[in-house]
């Protein structure tokens, strides 16, 4: 007899599908018990495992016993002449029969007559749960399954690798256009570029589950091009490609790679807007411009707006260029440019910007902010708000519209905005810095210090300045000493210098006459912009009130909205525990630039109030 006949013989597969049947009509019964007593998902999971597993001994039992009148014996004992199995596969055939019925019986109530009272009754009494629950974890989901970080490339040519900056930050921009996507801000990213970093730790830092790599050679007008999407929890690659292109292909290929993470990930992908220029060469300058951006440092000012003038000078109407352009001198005023001589620029590029394309948004702002002839400064917070409500992932527009609001008094919302940003951007420094800046104005000092001390150690040598000053301002001369050392340690500077100054600043009978010497030896010898105000800034740190606010009036000169006296005005506020906001020359200069008219429209800033129709500020 063949094994196959054996298997029937003995009612195998009459047990096995009599056995899988019940198994189901039981746990369809269970699953209904269990929702109804809200037991935990693991106890059905437990069921299904053990039903299972009663499948093989259900098998097995069947193979090796026989049901016989005297009880059960084993089949090989079982003289086959006497043998019931036959009647034993009728009942049951006739088992398998009745438990269909039952099954079908209990479909046709399940799906008419249970199922909508039951969801009925589970939407009114769950609803209300899910939510709290949906609220309670949102904040600690720090990892979106749709969530990307799009890492520097690596430069394989022989050049700099601004171009595969330029291309990766691209790309980011790109993706932060995809609904439902969020990307992590570009500074954040960029924290990476050489660290050879664990993507797991990467994901963790920017909280992020998935990262966008790659890499950029370049030859002449050949490109290749190779970018992979990975998963950070398992370092599964969800997509890859090369790209061996000319690089007049280069918008294609961005649109590609756009395209393929939009489908690994199950996102919409918006239609691609129109090519910025029709020049690859403009465009690849463009880039390396972009990238500089980035670092921003006096050199990379020059270098970056070099770079521009060779772009549009291939293409004139290349609009996105002209808009960068604009970016440059906006964020280079008043410390790498004079404040007056980057309005105008700011204005003609993001004028000319606007002319070649209207849509551009960053331009709409900086042509606002920077008009010589309508300046004010209600146009300038109105501005940035529409720009930071135009691209809610704009960290710059962002932290220049905190930089605002402190400077005019709404501490509590330029706090807001740098959360904000730090949440965008947990990596970069700048975010803590604007956030230390109003926690000061607002005269959270301790909470200051710690935004300043996380600012510092993400590489802001600025925040220790900020922390020194603060410390000075509170009398702790030797601690306050201690952080300016820090500052001109990281700048490769003589910190016996600050400890010089402070010491001999704060004898009590030569200390004026020493600070008014040195400020007046700093101006007369100032070789860079920031040299030509900084030093006015110890007026105020120790004390010297009326000196400072002569100081700022002497920079308010001249008929440009943008001077040089902002940076010192911005040290006031967020000093206030100096009295600089109490001091009665500061109502002066705020009715003077129309922050009167602001206060008026927006409602009383955090430090005054309007009594008997004038402001008080404390």
């Amino acid at each position: 007899m063949s094994f196959f006949s054996e298997l029937k013989r003995r009612n195998v597969f009459r047990v096995g599908i009599a056995y899988g049947v019940v198994a189901w009509l039981v746990a369809q019964i269970l699953q209904l018990v269990f929702q109804t007593f809200g037991a935990p998902d693991w106890v059905m999971k437990a069921v299904l495992v053990l039903l299972a597993s009663g499948f093989v001994f259900a098998v097995f039992f069947a193979w090796a016993f026989e049901l016989t009148p005297e009880g059960l014996k084993r089949d090989k004992d079982v003289d086959q002449t006497a043998s019931i199995a036959r009647k034993t596969g009728k009942k049951l055939d006739a088992l398998i029969v009745s438990v269909l019925v039952l099954a079908l019986a209990y479909i046709a109530l399940d799906k008419f007559v249970l199922d909508p009272a039951r969801d009925a009754e589970l939407v009114q009494s769950t609803t209300a749960a899910v939510a709290e629950q949906v609220s309670a974890a949102a904040p600690k989901s720090t990892k979106p399954d749709q969530s990307i970080a799009v890492l520097p490339f690596v430069n394989m040519s022989d050049d700099k690798d601004y171009f595969a900056d330029g291309l990766s930050e691209e790309l980011l921009n790109l993706l932060a256009k995809i609904p439902d996507l969020k990307v992590a801000g570009r500074t954040s990213s960029f924290a990476f570029k050489g660290k050879n970093e664990d993507l797991r730790a990467i994901g963790d830092a920017l909280s992020v589950s998935h990262v966008l790599e790659g890499s950029v050679r370049r030859s002449g007008e050949r490109l290749r091009i190779t970018a992979q999407l990975i998963k950070v929890d398992d370092g599964f690659h969800l997509w890859s490609e090369t790209y061996d292109r000319e690089m007049a292909d280069i918008f294609d290929i961005q649109d590609e790679v756009s395209l393929a993470i939009t489908e690994a990930l199950k996102l919409h992908l918006s239609a691609p807007g129109e090519r910025s220029t029709e020049s690859s060469d403009a465009y690849a300058l463009y880039l390396e411009a972009l990238a500089l951006s980035i670092v921003f440092s006096e050199d990379a000012i020059d270098q970056g707006l070099a770079l521009l003038d060779r772009a549009i000078e291939l293409d004139p109407s290349f609009a996105k260029a002209w808009e960068l352009k604009a970016t440059y001198y906006w964020l280079a005023g008043g410390w790498a440019m004079e404040s007056g001589e980057a309005q105008r620029l700011t204005f003609a590029a993001a004028t000319k910007a606007l002319k070649l394309d209207n849509s551009l948004n960053e331009a709409r702002a900086f042509a606002t902010t920077a008009d010589p002839d309508n300046w004010s400064w209600t146009g300038e917070v109105e501005a940035l708000e529409t720009l930071v409500k135009a691209e809610p992932d704009n960290v710059t527009a962002m932290l220049a519209l905190s930089y605002d609001l402190k400077n005019v008094g709404y501490f509590n919302e330029a706090l807001a905005l740098a959360d904000r940003a730090i949440e965008l951007e947990p990596l970069a420094a700048f975010g803590y810095l604007r956030r230390g800046e109003a926690l000061s104005a607002a005269g959270r000092r301790e909470e200051a210090q710690a935004a300043w001390l996380k600012a510092g150690e993400l590489g802001e040598e600025l925040a220790y300045s900020h922390l020194g000053t603060d410390q000075l301002i509170a009398g702790n001369a030797e601690v306050g000493a201690d952080y300016y050392a820090t500052r001109f340690q990281l700048l490769g500077k003589d910190p016996e210098a600050v400890r010089s100054l402070i010491q001999n600043t704060r004898n009590p009978e030569s200390g004026k006459i020493f600070l008014d010497r040195w400020i007046n030896d700093r101006l007369t010898n100032a070789s860079n912009t920031i040299e030509s105000f900084e030093p006015y800034t110890w007026y105020l740190i120790l004390g010297y009130l009326d000196e400072f606010f002569a100081g700022v009036k002497k920079l308010r000169g001249g008929d440009n909205d943008w001077t040089n006296a902002d940076i010192l005005e911005n040290f006031g506020m967020m000093f206030r525990a100096t009295g600089y906001t109490a001091h009665p020359t500061y109502l002066e200069f705020a009715e003077a630039d129309g922050i009167f008219d602001l206060w008026d429209q927006r409602g009383a800033p955090d430090h005054c109030e309007k009594t008997t129709g004038s402001w008080v500020c404390n």
